[in-house]
């Protein structure tokens, strides 16, 4: 008997999770559900009302409007714009996520890295600069800027803007 309830526990392992029936001498084992087909009357469900398909239909995209009704153009997606800063080389950064949540129980350390922010890397980058259009690539002047000591980059040889200081070889 215990022989073959632990073949019948090897073969339905599904069934450890359904509530036990105690039987005589001890010996506990699951209790079976029953099968039945879709077919049968109230198990009969439509696809529309599966909860499953509701859910994966639900998943919100953020992805890019090909073309508007009004002049046929790409739209910027409002997402992007509010999350994310472009500066003029191109580069993208962003604050920190959870930056103004429940800050009485994070150290001041972390309190002052979560006010740092981060900058994109290349491929977020390239994506990012897809998801909006021309007019948000173009560089912006703002009145006291607070990003302006990092909209060039002058360290990098393609992107620096001043002329380089010439300092001849010493013979």
């Amino acid at each position: 008997m215990l022989r073959s309830l632990v073949g019948v526990l090897r073969i339905y392992p599904k069934y450890l999770s359904k509530p036990l029936i105690p039987i005589k001498n001890g010996i506990v084992i699951p209790q079976m559900r029953k099968f039945t087909s879709i077919t049968e009357g109230s198990a009969q469900q439509s696809l529309l009302n599966n909860s499953k398909i509701q859910e994966i239909s639900q998943n919100i995209t953020r992805s890019v409007t090909k073309y508007s009704f009004k002049k046929g153009k790409r739209k910027a997606v409002k997402a992007v714009l509010k999350r994310f800063y472009r500066l003029d080389w191109g580069g993208w950064i962003r604050t920190k996520a959870g930056r103004n949540k429940r800050l009485w129980k994070k150290s001041p350390q972390r309190r002052r890295r979560l006010r740092q922010h981060v900058l994109c890397n290349g491929q977020q980058s390239m994506l990012l600069d897809k998801m909006v259009g021309s007019f948000w690539r173009k560089p912006k002047f703002y009145v006291d800027d607070p990003y302006n000591p990092y909209h060039v980059r002058e360290e990098f040889r393609t992107t620096y803007v001043k002329p380089r200081p010439y300092f001849p070889k010493e013979t």
